[in-house]
């Protein structure tokens, strides 16, 4: 299959990547994974060397595909591909991948280690591809690898693409930075609404029929409900933080996964000062927006166990202490979305039911007593209607030697498309049952397709095997008990893990870190939780009873397709090769990119609605006059259709005001005439000052830092390489800095320092680094506008405790007295730090910095990871920081130097400090 040609505006737009360097931002779903695919064709050669940075699996693997298509072509090279490295390519064979040449995608970080080393030809360098632009800052790697290829080789060009306008519009002029960035001076703006797009994808029009299916009003309570507890919570959470408008942070905004982020980043600074209800309330605002999402993508009985699965993570085991529940659990709107999302799946009988239904239900492994709602999707009812109707016309287009091709159907994920193919594959596969006439009326029957029912009875049975896990582990934690609290933990969040759907809501996780009280959880959610608790016991013996439920089938009912054994016989007889007209296939957004290209569908029904996909449609439109019809479905006054209009609008006044921008942009240059990246002046003008009045010279040297490897996952190596320091990346042992041969620098962020100080970690470290070096510095250095503060002052205490960091760093500086701590505001005040330590001093060696450490293997390793142990082997008196290390090797716990002979101590030590040692641990008080 060759491919199809490029549309006119998708050849200006790659004309206009090939004449200059630019940064170009192109609409969603207008082909820029093909004009990247392009670009990648023309610069794949041997004779040239491009690396290809930020591009995705996904993206590697759709340019592989690219090119295998177009050497179908006669005007491709054979030899033209993309080199992928990895992780797993080493040095050698990276070197020899450079000096071939073509098109190289490689990481960031691979990519930048191997320039500083020299591994890379820097005269060779032919330009660089940046895919994904809008991911680039200026603390970002991508742009240290584009300053240290400008700076080895100034021919290079910078080609950039992006296809989300909207994050070049998020703070401060953030098109005018990220293109300093890129060090580029122009910009191409490709919104759908420019002219040459629109002549090219409306010469032809898309027949589209749209179907507003209006919501059951089951879906509307739960729609509302949900929005209740947005709204409440944003409330709460805007006034309890005092950082947040009430204007940007909306609801409508919620319903976005870019919001998120938007509160992070304004919450960030503030983010280690925070309540735990705070925290837990950033973190709700996620769940509760996926809760909207599957209101309208998931089934009935899929989102009850959903949302029972949330009601059990936060409820606490018999016996156990309450833990913190979410905030929204406690609101009335919170009991309607519960009682709304089980009634539209079952209710309990008021009555016993009669006999025949009450066999019945035992035979397909249901309790006797509940009578099936099931209510189903209405989509799923229209899509059935709609495969009716193009099987009519396909049946009379074959009739008339008229061309039918497949019907495509696109779903917003795996799990719709699941449940789309189950539906249609048991679409006259329906259950009867005898239910009295005070349950039935217009929305309920005694009729229900397999398919649910399949769910319910999985349901279920997943409800009797959490009541089970929930009852071991009260067992547990009964007076008696030996299992520890992990373990206890690790048991309830096998609630969610036994589930493969329920992957989406690990909130057992997010809520041991919260500290809302106990109160806000013992209100609504506890009596609700105590519902389930005694439903999911009764539920559990009834199904416990009942022999005759088929355990196979039972099993995989958590699963849409049921798993039938099937003979070789019943494959042939089902199975075989179906014509074009009777093909049906199932799609998401996310599967494939080239879809169309590769089915060639005459019929496509959007299951869900998506604007990518619109414009992929409009120019398959345009490249062929095989598509006939066009079906989008989407819930009538729904947050699925806000999500769409809301996304559509925010993608045009993105380009709106990036237009905008692009007229009145000035990009200054610096004395080469090129592109000087933000706050690289200031940082060198600030470096090269205090590097200078130490030498008291103007033609200097740069100074040397020696970096771990491991650290140019940070910003500060690109920082200290935009200060004018020769930064020479080293696989260190000890350290992340070495400054000269008597100094190593330990850089901690504050998270990183609560995990090390948790762990015993930073005591290995600190011992290490003070016994290497002369001297030893542990840096803590918070972020970009972070709050440059450990503690709030209520946080502050005159008693030592030893969970609190200010106590653990006390003990951390009392048991190495010669370790310096070095506090830093943000990684650019580093910077400065870093050239006052280097004043008078030389330059490191790096092999004497990689060798460093190297021979603390004949240690035992227990001896050096039990910081306790080492801390109280220091503390006797005859001990020193030199010879502690040769009683690590000899004994290997403090109770067998307890228990050594004064002569077994001689041998070890020198007599005096062995004498010391002896007398002191066995003088009597």
């Amino acid at each position: 299959m060759t491919l199809d040609p490029l549309l006119a505006f998708q050849r200006q737009v790659l004309d206009g990547l090939l004449d200059e360097d630019a940064l170009c931002v192109v609409a969603r779903g207008l082909g820029l994974n093909r004009i990247l695919a392009e670009l990648a064709r023309v610069c794949a050669t041997p004779r040239a060397l491009v690396f290809l940075l930020n591009a995705s699996d996904q993206d590697e693997d759709d340019l592989q595909h690219y090119f295998m298509q177009m050497r179908s072509g006669e005007t491709t090279d054979e030899a033209s591909t993309v080199h992928i490295i990895k992780n797993e390519t080493n040095a050698t064979l990276r070197a020899r991948v450079y000096r071939q040449g073509g098109l190289i995608s490689v990481t960031s970080r691979i990519l930048i280690v191997d320039l500083l080393n020299d591994v890379v030809p820097s005269e060779l360098i032919t330009g660089v591809i940046v895919h994904n632009a809008s991911r680039v800052t200026a603390e970002s790697i991508e742009a240290f690898v584009l300053r240290v290829i400008r700076q080895q080789n100034k021919q290079a060009f910078v080609k950039a693409l992006s296809d989300a306008p909207e994050t070049f519009t998020q703070g401060f002029a953030p098109m005018d930075k990220t293109l300093k960035v890129l060090g580029l001076r122009h910009v191409q703006l490709w919104p759908r609404f420019h002219v040459a797009v629109q002549n090219d994808l409306s010469r032809v029009e898309t027949p589209v029929v749209e179907l507003r299916q209006p919501q059951t009003r089951a879906m509307i309570d739960l729609q509302q409900a949900v929005l209740d507890c947005l709204s409440a919570m944003i409330s709460e959470l805007c006034s309890t933080t005092k950082l947040l408008d009430a204007e940007t942070f909306n609801v409508e905004s919620s319903l976005f996964r870019y919001f998120d982020s938007m509160v992070k980043r304004r919450l960030n600074p503030y983010w280690h000062r925070l309540s735990g209800r705070a925290r837990g309330m950033v973190s709700d605002l996620t769940l509760l927006r996926r809760v909207a999402e599957l209101i309208t993508t998931y089934d009935s009985v899929s989102l009850l166990e959903y949302l029972d699965t949330l009601l059990l993570s936060a409820k606490s085991a018999p016996g156990a202490l309450p833990g913190p529940a979410a905030s929204w659990m406690g609101t009335d709107s919170a009991n309607i979305l519960y009682s709304v999302a089980r009634a539209r799946t079952f209710v309990r009988a008021n009555e016993p039911l009669p006999e025949s239904t009450q066999a019945t239900l035992r035979t397909l492994g249901l309790p006797d007593n509940i009578v099936p709602v099931l209510e189903v999707p209405p989509k799923l009812e229209v899509l059935a209607n709609i495969l009716d109707e193009i099987g009519v016309l396909n049946h009379a287009a074959v009739a008339k030697g008229a061309d039918a091709g497949p019907v495509l159907i696109m779903a917003s994920s795996a799990r719709e498309c699941r449940m789309i193919r189950s539906y249609l594959s048991s679409l006259h596969d329906y259950v009867e049952l005898d239910i009295p006439q005070q349950y039935i009326n217009d929305k309920h029957s005694g009729r229900h397709p397999k398919m649910m029912v399949n769910l319910l009875r999985g349901f279920f049975k997943w409800k009797a095997q959490a009541t089970g896990i929930r009852g071991n582990s009260s067992q547990s934690q009964r007076p008696g008990s030996t299992a520890t609290g992990s373990q206890n933990q690790q048991r309830q969040g096998a609630i969610t893990g036994s589930q493969n759907q329920m992957r989406h809501a690990p909130l057992a996780k997010r809520r041991r870190v919260r500290g809302a009280s106990v109160a806000a959880g013992v209100r609504g959610p506890r009596a609700q939780a105590d519902v389930l608790e005694q439903e999911s016991s009764d539920l559990a013996n009834t199904i416990a009873a009942n022999d005759s439920t088929d355990a196979d089938s039972a099993d995989d009912a958590d699963e849409y397709l049921d798993s039938d054994d099937w003979t070789p016989n019943a494959f042939d007889e089902h199975f075989g090769l179906l014509p074009n007209a009777e093909t049906i296939i199932v799609h998401s957004y996310a599967s494939e990119r080239n879809v169309l290209t590769a089915l060639q569908p005459t019929h496509i029904i959007m299951f869900a609605p998506d604007a990518a996909f619109i414009r992929q449609v409009e120019m398959y439109r345009a490249h062929s006059d095989r598509l006939q019809q066009v079906y989008f479905l989407v819930y009538d006054n729904s947050l699925e259709e806000q999500r769409y209009l809301s996304a559509m609008r925010r993608e045009r006044e993105a380009f709106e005001r990036l237009i905008g921008d692009k007229a009145t942009l000035v990009v200054p240059l610096d004395e080469r005439g090129t592109m000087a990246s933000p706050g690289s002046r200031l940082l060198q003008t600030v470096a090269n000052r205090t590097l200078r009045s130490a030498r008291n010279t103007d033609a200097m040297e740069p100074a040397t830092v020696i970096v771990d490897v491991r650290e140019f996952r940070a910003p500060l190596a690109s920082l200290l390489h935009a200060a004018g320091f020769r930064v020479v990346p080293r696989t260190l042992d000890v350290g992340d800095y070495v400054l000269h041969d008597g100094l190593v620098v330990e850089r901690k962020s504050l998270p990183d320092l609560i995990g090390s100080l948790r762990s015993g970690r930073l005591f290995n470290q600190a011992a290490a680094m003070t016994r290497h070096y002369t001297s030893a510095a542990l840096l803590v250095e918070f972020e970009v506008n972070a709050s440059f503060s450990l503690q709030t002052i209520n946080g502050l205490t005159d008693t030592i405790s030893p969970s609190a960091i200010s106590s653990q760093l006390s003990m951390l500086t009392l048991t190495f007295p010669r370790l310096r701590i070095l506090w830093s505001s943000s990684p650019y005040e580093t910077v400065s730090i870093f050239a006052e330590l280097k004043q008078g001093q030389g330059e490191p060696d790096a092999e004497r910095a990689v060798g460093v450490g190297q021979d603390d293997g004949a240690v035992e390793r227990d001896s050096l990871y039990n910081a306790a142990s080492v801390a109280l082997l220091q503390a006797v008196p005859g001990v020193t920081l030199k010879n502690y290390q040769i009683l690590a090797r000899q004994f290997r716990s403090m109770r067998e130097v307890c228990e050594a002979s004064r002569s077994d101590l001689e041998m070890v030590l020198d007599a005096g400090p062995a004498k010391q040692v002896y007398e002191f641990l066995h003088q009597a008080s």
